[in-house]
């Protein structure tokens, strides 16, 4: 087994059942806990008469059901826990110009549930581990001694071997990074909170959060203010889509985000089966809810005075009480001005009066917050240049063989959609398809309903950007003034090596 790089000045309490031992190596402390467990947990025929074993470590209430072994596991991480928060309070020792946490020490102590083995996955190897240390040790010598292999056109790279994974990398460091992702290990840990990080940066920026936002780090496009200038740099990548999806013209900011709609737009699977009837879910949020319908025992009753209304579950009594007991009016269309309660009243008001068309890959309309505080109609949507050049050319494909098919079979000309719109949404073919086609006058394309391509918009341009022949210019887009989020994210997205539209 690789022994772990020597840490000076090492020395992590114990805190089982109020024990004072102080380990000064994870090899000291791993042999002191297994004398605690011995100890509590007894010989294997006293294992078979207990049903909860209870964690002992100050202010953790872990509770197995019926599991030593998971029970184990557990307390080997605590020991764990100790060392990374111990590399905490060594790192913030040299950092004093960071903020101090604010979460209080009531989580300190408290690790995330696990199983009761950790199980290697790398290629030909099947071991198991009950100590996370040895575990996150013996990953760390499968990469030590993964040897370089040869690719297409000759380059040499080192490969992932875990189970399912094909991800290749140069340098042996990148390896190890990637190898996180699969053993969720982590490097270092909070010593006020307890929260665990994979890196130094990422518990600096855990410390930043707290802080009082300075006045001029403020995200003009929502509003939000930071601490610290890599906190507002990490949050507009937020509102930048740097992913497509590969079935259709959506586009993400992540590709968490892009498997999310994928999952839910583009797959049938529903792997999460109600144990009370027949129906299935795609993800356990939407069963966990769905079984409250079927618990009989918890009914809520609404609180006003003088309405007998009740439900079984909490989502319907918060929405019996906005739609009944508010009656605000908080949402208004951006074309006409009329007010309504709810969005889903707002969105068949666009889609029946106005004929309006949401993005292909959106199942709504999303609504944001404007300056007179009702929330309208969210018509700004940002994508790095190569995400929209992959939109546009499959437009430019769509567009082709939409005037091949011309050719042959005339169709019936649609309703022609309204003039005037100020929304991006209004017209019939995409922004991008306008400007691809010379900028030509959206009242002369068919409507929305006669069309089943996606509809975009395009949120700004940029100047100076090369153009390739087939893209739309300055000129073809929209003269309307920029706005200052938009201004804003162009330059913040510049300085992280993006360009916006």
């Amino acid at each position: 087994m690789m022994t772990s790089k020597r840490l000076d000045n090492f020395e992590v309490d114990c805190e089982w059942a109020s024990c004072g031992f102080k380990g000064h190596s994870m090899e000291e402390l791993s042999e002191h806990m297994s004398q605690h467990l011995k100890d509590y947990l007894g010989d294997s025929d006293a294992l078979e008469e207990l049903e909860e074993y209870a964690c002992l470590w100050s202010g953790c209430e872990f509770m197995s059901m019926g599991s030593p072994a998971e029970l184990e596991a557990h307390a080997y991480f605590h020991n764990y826990h100790g060392k990374l928060k111990f590399l905490g309070s060594q790192l913030l020792r040299s950092r004093p110009d960071l903020p101090s946490c604010n979460l209080g020490l009531h989580g300190t102590n408290v690790v995330p549930e696990g199983s009761e083995r950790y199980i290697c996955q790398w290629e030909h190897c099947d071991s198991t581990f009950n100590n996370p240390e040895w575990f996150y040790r013996h990953v760390d010598n499968h990469v030590e001694s993964a040897e370089s292999q040869s690719l297409a056109q000759q380059q040499q790279a080192l490969l992932c071997h875990w189970t399912g994974c094909d991800a290749f990398f140069k340098i042996r460091y990148r390896l190890r990074e990637h190898m996180r992702s699969h053993t969720q290990e982590r490097l270092v840990a909070c010593p006020t909170c307890g929260s665990m990080f994979s890196s130094n940066t990422k518990l600096f920026d855990h410390l930043h959060r707290q802080a009082e936002p300075v006045e001029s780090l403020v995200c003009e496009h929502c509003g939000k203010a930071f601490s610290s200038e890599r906190l507002l740099r990490n949050h507009v990548r937020q509102h930048v889509n740097q992913v497509k999806c590969p079935f259709c013209d959506m586009t993400c900011t992540t590709f968490a985000a892009l498997k999310i709609h994928i999952r839910f737009r583009h797959c049938d699977e529903r792997p999460f089966p109600c144990d009370f009837c027949d129906k299935r879910f795609k993800n356990q949020r939407d069963l966990q809810r769905h079984t409250e319908v079927h618990n009989e025992g918890t009914v809520y009753h609404c609180t006003v005075e003088g309405c007998d209304y009740s439900c079984h579950t909490l989502p319907t009594m918060s929405h019996h009480f906005k739609r009944v007991h508010e009656g605000m009016s908080k949402y208004k269309c951006h074309i006409c001005d009329k007010v309504f309660s709810w969005c889903y009243s707002l969105t068949l008001h666009l889609r029946k009066k106005h004929e309006l068309k949401w993005p292909s890959g959106h199942s709504r309309f999303r609504y944001r917050k404007d300056v007179d505080g009702f929330l309208k109609v969210n018509m700004v949507r940002y994508e790095t240049v190569e995400v929209t050049k992959q939109i546009m050319k499959s437009r430019k494909s769509q567009r082709i063989s939409s005037q091949n098919k011309k050719a042959v079979v005339t169709p019936e000309s649609g309703p022609s959609s309204p003039t005037g719109s100020s929304s991006p949404f209004s017209s019939s073919s995409s922004s991008y398809s306008s400007e691809l086609s010379g900028g030509e006058d959206v009242s002369s394309q068919p409507s929305p309903r006669g069309s089943d391509s996606p509809v975009y918009c395009v949120m700004s341009t940029i100047p100076h950007m090369e153009e390739e022949p087939g893209e739309p210019t300055q000129e073809d887009c929209d003269g309307s003034e920029t706005s200052g989020a938009v201004k804003a994210l162009t330059e913040v997205a510049r300085g992280l090596g993006m360009d916006v539209v």
